[in-house]
C-alpha cells in the first residue's frame, strides 16, 4: 500500500496535468507573450502571524512590484480551512490576483500547474514543497498565466531582488 502511494505522489507531482494537458504541454504547446521587464523585479516582504497563544500560525512572504502587492506565498502552521484538514502542516500556498483558466509556476525543477476554477478574483493555491523551497532558494521563478476574461497568455520570469528576507521569512 505505502510503496502505490509513493508511485501515485511521484506521478502526480512530475505528472501535473491542466485540461488534459501536462506542465510540458501546456507551456511548450502554447504561445505566451512575455511580460515587460519592468514588472519582473520583485521586492518582498515578510510578515509573521501568531496565534493567541503565541504559537506559529502561518508565515507569508509578499511579492511587491512597483509598490503593489502581485503575488503571496505562505507556509501555514496550523490548518483552517476544511479542504485542508487531512494535510499534514506545514504547507505552503501561493496566492495571485486575477481571474485565470490555468496557472504554471516553475523554479528550477519543481513545477506546478492548476485549472482550479476561481470564486473571487483572489486565488490561493497550495503548492508543492519542493517548489515552494527552490522559489525561496534561488529567488526566481517563471510563471504562466492564461486568463480567464479573454484567454491571453503570458509569461513572466520573476526575480526577487533582495532574496536575505526569502531566506529568513520561514525559518
Amino acid at each position: 500500500m505505502i510503496k502505490k502511494y509513493f508511485l501515485f505522489t511521484f506521478l502526480l507531482l512530475n505528472f501535473s496535468v491542466a485540461n488534459g494537458q501536462s506542465f510540458k504541454e501546456f507551456t511548450e504547446g502554447n504561445y505566451f507573450a512575455p511580460i515587460d521587464e519592468k514588472y519582473l523585479e520583485l521586492n518582498v516582504v515578510c510578515r509573521k502571524n501568531y496565534d493567541e497563544k503565541e504559537k506559529k500560525k502561518y508565515f507569508e512572504i509578499l511579492f511587491y512590484n512597483q509598490g503593489k502587492n502581485v503575488f503571496d506565498m505562505n507556509k501555514h502552521y496550523k490548518i483552517y480551512q476544511k479542504g485542508y484538514k487531512n494535510l499534514k502542516p506545514p504547507i505552503y500556498s501561493f496566492t495571485v490576483r486575477n481571474w485565470f483558466q490555468t496557472i504554471a509556476i516553475q523554479s528550477g525543477k519543481p513545477k506546478f500547474i492548476t485549472t482550479t476554477q476561481q470564486s473571487s478574483i483572489r486565488r490561493n493555491e497550495v503548492i508543492p514543497g519542493n517548489l515552494a523551497e527552490a522559489i525561496l532558494s534561488s529567488g526566481q521563478l517563471d510563471i504562466y498565466f492564461h486568463f480567464q476574461n479573454d484567454n491571453t497568455k503570458s509569461i513572466g520570469k520573476f526575480k526577487v531582488s533582495n532574496n536575505k528576507v526569502l531566506i529568513d521569512c520561514f525559518d
